[in-house]
């Protein structure tokens, strides 16, 4: 069967998204940890999807307006799904990086949402894993309590979690909420889903905002903020959202969150050349080679369990 590197909706082929998506996602902790200079987390998550949600609606007014009627019905799943997994999961996020949070550290983190995922498949869906899978999860696993425990995890007995660690921790449990709830996605143009994700995103990040603006005052952002946003809202507000959405919905939350893998490498890589104070030290390398080897060790027994399956 012939690799088509474009899908007939116009898209790109899911793997092809699946390897894009983590690239921009490894931006956006840059972007995330920049931002900080000029935005508050509640500024920063409220502008990006103001500014995806006012680009979708300009680019696919047509298909929205098409859609409209089947998006009204599930109006309630769409701010539970799109208010956490794009609002509440940004505000944390940024947070995490007001609070000293390295990209390279939450990146490795991230590594824990397809781990999430497949747990939640295997005790909720009663979907069975291959050994290996469970080989990666744990490698996988090793990886993120090595770089939080910065090369020393039975320290973190004594010292626990930083702050910036424990939120970046419950953004990859967020995210693998959202991943599961993709399952039972409206039935629409990726347009109109998109679009209506950030809708809900600008509702549920709109309180945080504006509480924080009763309290210390409203700001428009400066000019450099907005550079900085209109990237985000382009890249990884909509095209890495997408990417990642629809994947989801193609191939399954569990294959398609084995390669948020890819964040760790990509993150690691991006954030030691956008900040020299985090270079690749000895106990980020060691979590790299675990998270690496736990990627390979999960995609391989993805394929031996559908080589099993097919040949049952």
């Amino acid at each position: 069967m012939r690799f088509r590197i474009w899908q007939a909706n116009g898209l790109p082929h899911p793997y092809v998204m699946l390897f894009l998506a983590p690239a921009f996602w490894a931006t956006s902790n840059v972007a995330g940890k920049l931002g900080k200079a000029w935005l508050s987390p509640d500024e920063f998550t409220f502008w990006r999807w103001v500014l995806a949600a006012l680009l979708l609606s300009w680019l696919f007014r047509a298909r929205i307006r098409e859609d409209l009627p089947v998006l009204k019905q599930r109006v309630l799943w769409l701010l539970l799904v799109g208010g956490s997994g794009f609002a509440l999961f940004n505000i944390v996020l940024y947070s995490a990086f007001a609070r000293g949070a390295a990209v390279v550290n939450v990146s490795i983190i991230t590594a824990l949402i397809p781990v999430m995922v497949l747990l939640a498949e295997v005790l909720f869906w009663r979907t069975r894993a291959h050994w290996l899978q469970w080989l990666g999860v744990g490698l996988s696993f090793a990886g993120v309590v090595w770089v939080v425990g910065r090369g020393n995890p039975a320290a973190l007995l004594e010292t626990g979690l930083s702050q910036g660690d424990a939120l970046a921790l419950a953004t990859s449990l967020i995210y693998a909420g959202y991943s599961l709830a993709l399952r039972a996605a409206p039935k629409v143009h990726w347009a109109s889903l998109l679009w209506a994700m950030c809708v809900a995103a600008v509702v549920a990040s709109a309180p945080f905002y504006v509480w924080e603006g009763v309290e210390r005052g409203f700001r428009l952002p400066p000019w450099q903020a907005w550079l900085l946003l209109l990237y985000v809202a382009v890249f990884i507000a909509i095209l890495s959202k997408l990417f990642y959405m629809e994947s989801v919905i193609v191939i399954g939350a569990g294959r398609a969150a084995l390669t948020m893998n890819l964040l760790p490498v990509f993150g690691a890589l991006v954030g030691a050349a956008a900040f020299p104070d985090e270079r690749l030290g000895g106990y980020v390398l060691t979590a790299l080679i675990l998270v690496a080897a736990g990627i390979a060790a999960s995609e391989w027994g993805a394929a031996r369990k559908r080589a099993l399956e097919s040949a049952g």
